[in-house]
This record gives C-alpha cells, sequence and structure tokens, in this order.
C-alpha cells in the first residue's frame, strides 16, 4: 500500500507540472521598419528598415519566453548633401529577453536587452566606425493571424541626449517548432 501511495505522488507530482509548461514553441522571421523620435537621430536617420528573428518558448498556456535579435539599418536624411562617394548611415543592433502575454490573438510583450549602434562614416578613401553598446528596453503590442503576426514596438536604448528612441513596425512569419 506505502509503495502505491508512493507511485501516485509521485505521478501527480510529475505529471501535473509537465502539463502546467505545456506551450507553442516558435521562430519567427520578420521584416521591420522604423522611426527615430529623439532630436539628434531624427534630422540625421529618420526612418529606417531592417529583418528580425525571434525565438519563443512556451511556459503555459497564455505566456512565452522570447529572446530576439533585429537588425535595423538607417540612412542618412536625403537633405543632407554630401560630396559623390561619401557616405554617413546609422546601425542598431538589438537583442532582447522578454516575455510575451498572449490574450486569444492579441500579446503584449515587455523586453529587456542591449544593442548595439554603429555609425558609419565614409568620406572619400577614408572611412571610420564608432560603435557603442547600449543598455535597453522595449515593449511590443501586436496581433497574430495564424502564422503572420504583426506588431508595434516603443525600444529605447542609450542615454540621453544621444538615445535611440524608435517606434518600429513588424511583420513576421511564425514557424511552429514541435520536438
Amino acid at each position: 500500500m506505502k509503495r502505491f501511495i508512493l507511485v501516485v505522488l509521485l505521478a501527480v507530482t510529475f505529471y501535473f507540472p509537465s502539463q502546467a509548461q505545456v506551450g507553442e514553441n516558435y521562430l519567427n522571421i520578420g521584416l521591420d521598419a522604423g522611426i527615430t523620435m529623439n532630436d539628434y537621430l531624427v534630422n540625421q536617420f529618420p526612418a529606417g528598415f531592417g529583418g528580425s528573428v525571434k525565438g519563443l518558448l512556451g511556459v503555459g498556456l497564455s505566456g512565452q519566453v522570447t529572446l530576439s535579435g533585429t537588425f535595423l539599418y538607417f540612412p542618412l536624411n536625403s537633405n543632407y548633401i554630401l560630396p559623390a562617394g561619401d557616405n554617413i548611415s546609422f546601425q542598431a543592433i538589438p537583442a532582447f529577453l522578454g516575455y510575451r502575454f498572449n490574450f486569444e490573438q492579441v500579446f503584449f510583450e515587455p523586453q529587456l536587452g542591449a544593442a548595439l549602434h554603429i555609425t558609419r562614416n565614409r568620406f572619400g578613401q577614408t572611412s571610420d566606425n564608432l560603435t557603442s553598446t547600449e543598455f535597453g528596453f522595449a515593449a511590443e503590442a501586436g496581433y497574430v493571424f495564424n502564422l503572420i503576426e504583426v506588431g508595434l514596438r516603443y525600444q529605447h536604448t542609450g542615454q540621453s541626449p544621444y538615445h535611440l528612441g524608435m517606434l518600429v513596425f513588424r511583420a513576421a512569419y511564425r514557424i511552429p517548432l514541435t520536438y
């Protein structure tokens, strides 16, 4: 009888937590388009575009842990006239860890992480890159249509006055992962 009770207790102990952890896992591949929102960068690099990859690990029936990486390229505003062959651009490469709250088709996802900021300057035969790594946070809200999701993210990295605040629209294809 004691063995039977022990087996039942072990089964219940391992069965219910494993059922509570069931969730959906995805790999998202997306296209991003963003606008800068601070005075320092909005004049020189007002809009950018790029791509992103996001892994979603289901940790319950209504939540997922996320790990995302993005590459955003911001060309110099066309109002700035540079000599032929000269170029200035800005790139942001954020990596964030977050938790996605799912409400039916709608989701909200706060994130924390860091971003690599790269300013590329090329003047004639000379070029230099200014690189910095900055702490950042983001919050994304969106909607899921079967295997497509769209979202709007506010992202903030760096310190004033040279911080990077931006609003990013993201469209992604969701690849279900099963194992």
